[in-house]
C-alpha cells in the first residue's frame, strides 16, 4: 500500500496523463535628454521579440554600392540587412543592449568600398562601433564623444569618419588607427546631422541650434557659420560635384548653400511636415526629403517629396508612410528611393520619378493602439488601427484573445476577430463623481483628478518630453492606470499620491484597460506588444505578440511561453557579449524543449504558483544555459542546393563549426520527419577563444522520388540549445516508385509489473485496432507487417528492439503506424510512456526507466518512412482516472512530442479533460478509431472507400465528443497535429 499511496502522490506531482492530448517610440523624436538608465548584466540573456522587421523608429537606411542590399538601423537597437531584389532579410546585426535606450541606434554609414559600417547612438559610454560589415564583428570602438550619436558619414577615400552629438561637438576621427583628429567645436546645442564634401576636405554640421556650420577638414577651422534656419537643422548633404550644400530644418524648408564658401542662395522649397532627413541623387538633380512633425494629407499620411536642383520644383510626391519618415536613400542608379518610417517601422522602396510602390519591407508586427478586457474575464483584445487621438481608446478593438477556457481555467488561444467592443471593457474616463483628463484632454506632462468636474489633484511629469499617453480608472474608482514612454504608473485616484510603477514595454504604451474586478490590468504599446499585470503588485504577468500572420507568442517573465504552431519565432534572446563584441541571438526555436511551458503560463496567470515557477526556473535557468554555450553552426559542403539526382543513397557531408558550446546530437529531418539522429559522442568541449574549431560529419541518406527537404541541426555538448537549421532542397529524378508497404509497431500494456499500475482496456484495444488496420490495407499496400507488444513484452528493451529491427525494413515511401496503449506521465514538461517493467523509487526513475521524449525521438528517428502516424491512448482506468488532474501540462509535452518527431499525431482528448473507457469494451477513442476505419470515416465528400489520416482525425473529433456527452453528460474532445499531411491508411468496402 505504501508503494502504491507514492505512485498516486508522484502521479499527482507530476500531472499524470489519463489520456494523453497534444497537442517605438512616440512621435517625438527628440534625442537631447539621455535618461538614466540601468544597463543589463552582460551576462544575461534579453528576451526580445524579432518580428521580421523594425519595431521602432528606422533612423538610417543606405543602400550598398552594387545596389543589391539596403541596410536600415532603427531604435529597435537592430542593425538588419535587406535583399533589395526579393525584400527579405539578409542577417542582422546586434550590439551591445541594455535597459531603458542603452543600444538605440540613431546613425549608421557605410563606407565606399562595403567593407565597413560605423554605429552610433545610445551607447553605455557614448562610443561609435566600427564594424567588419561582411562578418558583424566589431573591429574597434571610436571613444570621445561624452553624448548620444546622431550623426555619422564616412569621406569619400574611406579614411575619415565624422560624428555628431549631443555633446554640442562633431568629431573627425582616422577610420584605420580610430583616433580622433579634430573636435569641432562651436555649435551651442546638439548636432544632429553631419556631411563630407565630394572631395573630403570640408565637413559640414547641421545643429539644434538652428545653424550650420562649414569646416576644413585638414585643419579642422571653421570656414563659415550658415544662418536662416528658424528651426533646428535635422539634415545637411552635399551635391556630388560639391557645388551646394543642402539642409533641412524643422522649419519644414530646404535651403540651398554655396557648397565652397557656406554662402546662403535661396530656399530651395518649402514643405508642410519637418524635414528631417535628406539625400541627393547620384548625378546632384534631385533630393528626397525626409518628413517629420506636420500632416500632409491628413492626421495619417505623411508624404516624401523629390525637388529638382537647383530650382527646387517638385518632381514627385510619394505619400504611404502614416508615420514620420526619419531615413531616406537613393540607390546609386538614381532610380530608386528607400524611406523608413516611425511607429509603422516600415521601409518603402519606390520609384523616384513616379513615386510608384516597388516594395514595402515590414516585419508581422504593428503598434498596438487599443486594448480592452472581456467583461467576463475570458479574454483581452486589441486594436491596431489608429482612427483618433483620444486618450482612452485610440481606435476599436479588432482581435480577441482567450485567456480562460470554458471551464475558467487559465488557457491562452487567439480568439475572433472582432466587429463590436461592446462586450470589453475599455479605458474608463470617470467612475461615479470621479474623472480624469489632462490639462488639454491628449498627450500631455500634466495629469489632473476632478471630482464633479472640478480639479482636485495634479500630477506633472517632470522630465522634458515625458508625456501621459493613455488614462484609465479601475473599475472601483480606486486607482489611476497612465501610460508613459516605456512604463505605466498607478496612482491613487482620492489623494494623486504614486503607487507603484509597471515595468516591461520598451515604447510608448498608447492603450490601457482594467479587468471587471480591478485586478488585471492589460496595456499596448508601440512595441508591438500586448502585456498583462497584476495591479496589486505591479508584477508583469505576461507578454503577447500576436503576427500579422496570425501567429501568435506569449511568454512570462521567467521566460516560460506558450504559441501558435508557428509563434515561437517572433522571439529569442539577445546574449551581449560587451561593447566591444557582436552580440549573439539565441531564438526560442532554439531552446524549445526547456522553454515552451503552457501549463506554467496558465499558473503564473492563475497566480499561487509562485514556488512552482520558481523551482521550474531553477531547473532551466536561462542564464546557465547560455552559459554552456551556445550550439555549433552548421554547413552543408555536399550535395549543392537544387542538385537533381538519379540514385536514391546520397552521402550528405557537412562542416559544423564551435561556437563556444561544443558539439551535442545531430538530428536530421527529411520532409519535416525526423529519420536520424547521432547521440553523444560529440561532448567535447571546445574552449571559447577556439572558435574556429570544426568538425566534419557525413550521413547516408536515403531519398524519396520528387522533392527532398532535408534540414540538419546540431546541438551545443549539453544538449540543450539547438542550432539554426542548415537546409538544402534535392529532387530525386528517374527512381522507381515501388508500391508502398504499411508497417505497425502497436503497445498495449494491461497487467503492469507493478500491479497498482494495472489497467483493464488497452491489449483488447491494442489488438482489435491491430488486426482492423491489417485487413483495411491489404489492398492498399503491397505488404502489411504488425508487430505487437502486449504487457511482458513491453519493456523498455524489448520497444527499442522492435523499432532497430522495423527501421531495418521499413523504406521512406512506406507507411508506418505507432499505437501506444498504457500509462503516460508528464514530468518537466516533457511526455513519458510507462513501460512494463516500470518501477517507481524516486523522481529519478520516470526520466531514467521510462520510453521519454528524448528517447521516443531517437526510437522513432529509425524509422525512414515519410508517412507516419502516432495514435496515442495512454490513458488510466479505476482510482487512476479519478486521480488525474489533467492539464495544461499535457499539452505541453505532446506539442513537444509532436515537434520533435514530425510525426502526425491524433490523441485520445484534449489538454484540459479527463479521457472515458469503458464503451462497448473499449476506450472511446480507441472505439472511434475502429468504427472511423471500419468505413464510417469515410466521409470526406468522396467515399471512395479509402480512409485517410485526415478523415479518421475528423471523424473522432466529432464521434467522441458525441458519445461521452450522451453516455455520460461530458463532452471528451480528442486532439490532433497532422503537420499539414494526409494519406490513406487502409480501404474498406462502401457496404461497411
Amino acid at each position: 500500500m505504501k508503494k502504491i499511496l507514492i505512485f498516486f502522490l508522484l502521479l499527482l506531482t507530476f500531472s499524470l496523463i489519463s489520456c494523453v492530448a497534444p497537442s517605438v517610440t512616440s512621435t517625438s523624436v527628440s534625442k537631447v535628454i539621455k535618461p538614466s538608465s540601468r544597463p543589463a548584466r552582460p551576462e544575461a540573456p534579453i528576451l526580445q521579440i524579432d518580428t521580421g522587421g523594425h519595431k521602432a523608429i528606422i533612423g538610417d537606411v543606405i543602400f550598398t554600392t552594387d545596389g543589391r542590399y539596403l541596410i536600415s538601423a532603427s531604435d529597435d537597437k537592430t542593425i538588419r540587412v535587406w535583399d533589395v531584389e526579393t525584400g527579405e532579410i539578409v542577417r542582422i546585426i546586434r550590439g551591445q543592449i541594455g535597459e531603458g535606450s542603452e543600444g538605440k541606434i540613431f546613425a549608421a554609414a557605410l563606407s565606399s568600398d562595403n567593407r565597413l559600417l560605423a554605429v552610433g547612438g545610445f551607447t553605455k559610454n557614448d562610443d561609435i562601433r566600427l564594424i567588419n560589415f561582411q562578418t558583424g564583428e566589431v573591429i574597434r570602438l571610436l571613444k570621445g564623444h561624452s553624448n548620444v550619436i546622431n550623426g555619422l558619414a564616412f569621406s569619400p577615400d574611406s579614411r575619415r569618419l565624422i560624428s555628431g552629438s549631443d555633446d554640442k561637438t562633431a568629431r573627425v576621427w582616422d577610420v584605420r588607427s580610430g583616433r580622433s583628429v579634430h573636435t569641432l567645436e562651436g555649435h551651442t546645442n546638439r548636432i544632429n546631422a553631419v556631411a563630407f564634401s565630394p572631395d573630403g576636405k570640408k565637413t559640414v554640421t547641421g545643429s539644434h541650434d538652428d545653424t550650420l556650420k562649414l569646416w576644413d577638414v585638414s585643419s579642422g577651422s571653421l570656414i563659415a557659420t550658415m544662418t536662416g534656419h528658424t528651426g533646428d537643422v535635422a539634415s545637411v548633404a552635399f551635391t556630388p560635384d560639391g557645388r551646394y550644400i543642402l539642409s533641412g530644418s524643422y522649419d519644414k524648408t530646404i535651403r540651398l548653400w554655396d557648397g565652397r564658401s557656406g554662402r546662403f542662395i535661396k530656399v530651395l522649397a518649402k514643405q508642410d511636415s519637418t524635414v528631417d532627413s535628406l539625400s541627393i541623387s547620384p548625378d546632384g538633380t534631385q533630393v528626397v526629403t525626409g518628413a517629420g512633425f506636420g500632416y500632409a494629407d491628413g492626421e495619417n499620411t505623411k508624404r516624401n517629396n523629390v525637388y529638382s536642383i537647383p530650382s527646387g520644383i517638385q518632381i514627385t510626391s510619394f505619400k504611404k508612410h502614416g508615420n514620420i519618415v526619419l531615413a531616406t536613400a537613393i540607390s546609386l542608379d538614381g532610380r530608386t528611393a528607400a524611406t523608413g518610417g516611425g511607429n509603422d517601422s516600415e521601409i518603402f522602396l519606390w520609384d523616384i520619378n513616379t513615386g510608384r510602390v516597388i516594395k514595402k519591407m515590414v516585419g508581422k508586427g504593428n503598434t498596438v493602439w487599443s486594448v480592452g478586457f472581456a467583461k467576463d474575464r475570458k479574454s483581452i483584445a486589441w486594436g491596431r488601427v489608429r482612427k483618433q487621438g483620444n486618450l482612452f481608446g485610440r481606435g476599436p478593438l479588432e482581435q480577441s484573445f482567450q485567456i480562460k477556457d470554458v471551464g475558467q481555467g487559465f488557457s491562452l488561444a487567439l480568439g475572433k476577430e472582432l466587429h463590436s467592443d461592446s462586450n470589453y471593457l475599455r479605458a474608463l474616463e470617470s467612475v461615479g463623481s470621479l474623472s480624469i483628463r489632462t490639462t488639454n484632454n491628449n498627450i500631455h506632462p500634466t495629469l489632473q483628478i476632478l471630482r464633479n468636474n472640478r480639479a482636485i489633484h495634479e500630477i506633472t511629469r517632470k522630465k522634458p518630453g515625458d508625456n501621459f499617453y493613455s488614462l484609465t480608472l479601475t473599475p472601483d474608482g480606486k486607482t489611476i492606470l497612465a501610460g508613459t514612454s516605456w512604463e505605466l504608473t498607478a496612482f491613487n485616484a482620492g489623494t494623486g499620491e504614486k503607487l507603484k510603477k509597471f515595468i516591461g514595454h520598451t515604447g510608448v504604451v498608447w492603450g490601457v484597460a482594467v479587468s471587471p474586478d480591478s485586478r488585471y490590468l492589460v496595456s499596448g504599446s508601440s512595441d508591438q506588444t500586448v502585456k498583462i499585470w497584476e495591479i496589486e503588485t505591479g508584477k508583469l504577468l505576461l507578454t503577447i505578440f500576436h503576427g500579422t500572420d496570425n501567429e501568435w507568442v506569449a511568454w512570462t517573465p521567467e521566460g516560460f511561453f506558450d504559441a501558435s504552431p508557428n509563434g515561437a519565432k517572433y522571439i529569442g534572446y539577445h546574449i551581449n557579449r560587451g561593447e566591444d563584441k557582436a552580440a549573439d541571438y539565441v531564438k526560442v526555436d532554439q531552446v524549445y524543449d526547456l522553454f515552451y511551458r503552457p501549463d506554467l503560463v496558465a499558473k503564473k496567470l492563475e497566480g499561487g504558483h509562485e514556488k512552482e515557477i520558481l523551482l521550474a526556473q531553477r531547473r532551466v535557468n536561462i542564464e546557465k544555459v547560455i552559459a554552456s554555450g551556445i550550439a555549433p553552426q552548421v554547413a552543408f559542403l555536399s550535395p549543392q542546393e537544387g542538385e537533381t539526382l538519379k540514385k536514391r543513397d546520397i552521402t550528405l557531408k557537412l562542416k559544423l563549426t564551435d561556437r563556444g558550446g561544443g558539439f551535442g546530437k545531430i538530428v536530421y529531418r527529411l520532409n519535416g520527419i525526423t529519420i536520424g539522429m547521432e547521440e553523444g559522442s560529440r561532448g567535447l568541449k571546445i574552449s571559447p577563444a577556439n572558435r574556429a574549431r570544426s568538425e566534419i560529419v557525413e550521413k547516408l541518406l536515403t531519398l524519396q522520388p520528387g522533392e527532398n527537404h532535408i534540414s540538419v541541426t546540431a546541438y551545443n555538448a549539453k544538449n540543450e540549445i539547438e542550432s539554426r537549421p542548415a537546409s538544402i532542397s534535392l529532387f530525386l529524378k528517374d527512381a522507381i516508385s515501388e508500391r508502398p508497404s504499411l508497417y505497425m509497431l502497436a503497445i498495449g500494456i494491461n497487467k503492469y509489473r507493478d500491479r497498482a499500475l494495472w489497467l483493464n482496456y488497452y491489449v483488447p484495444d491494442d489488438r482489435a485496432l491491430s488486426e482492423l488496420i491489417a485487413h483495411s490495407g491489404k489492398s492498399l499496400f503491397q505488404n502489411v507487417k504488425v508487430v505487437t507488444l502486449y504487457d511482458r513484452d513491453a519493456t523498455e528493451e524489448g520497444i527499442s528492439a522492435a523499432f532497430k529491427n522495423l527501421g531495418k525494413e521499413v523504406k521512406t515511401n512506406d507507411l508506418f503506424i505507432l499505437y501506444m496503449a498504457g500509462h503516460g506521465i508528464t514530468q518537466d514538461g516533457k511526455y513519458h510512456f510507462i513501460p512494463w517493467d516500470f518501477i517507481y523509487k524516486n523522481e529519478d526513475s520516470v526520466r531514467n526507466n521510462s520510453i521519454n521524449q528524448d528517447k521516443l525521438q531517437n526510437l522513432l528517428a529509425m524509422i525512414p518512412a515519410m508517412k507516419s502516424i502516432i495514435l496515442l491512448d495512454t490513458c488510466n482506468s479505476g482510482s487512476f482516472t479519478k486521480l488525474a488532474a489533467r492539464g495544461m501540462s499535457e499539452k505541453t509535452a505532446i506539442a513537444k512530442l509532436t515537434r520533435a518527431t514530425g510525426r502526425a499525431t491524433i490523441v485520445a482528448s484534449s489538454d484540459t479533460q479527463v479521457a472515458l473507457e469503458g464503451y462497448k469494451g473499449h476506450g472511446v477513442f480507441t472505439y472511434a478509431l475502429l468504427e472511423g476505419i471500419k468505413g464510417k470515416a469515410d466521409t470526406n465528400g468522396n467515399n471512395n472507400g479509402e480512409i485517410s489520416i485526415n478523415e479518421l482525425a475528423e471523424y473522432v473529433s466529432e464521434e467522441v465528443p458525441r458519445i461521452t456527452l450522451k453516455q455520460w453528460g461530458y463532452e471528451q474532445f480528442p486532439m490532433q497535429n497532422l503537420q499539414g499531411r494526409s494519406f490513406p491508411i487502409g480501404i474498406v468496402g462502401r457496404s461497411n
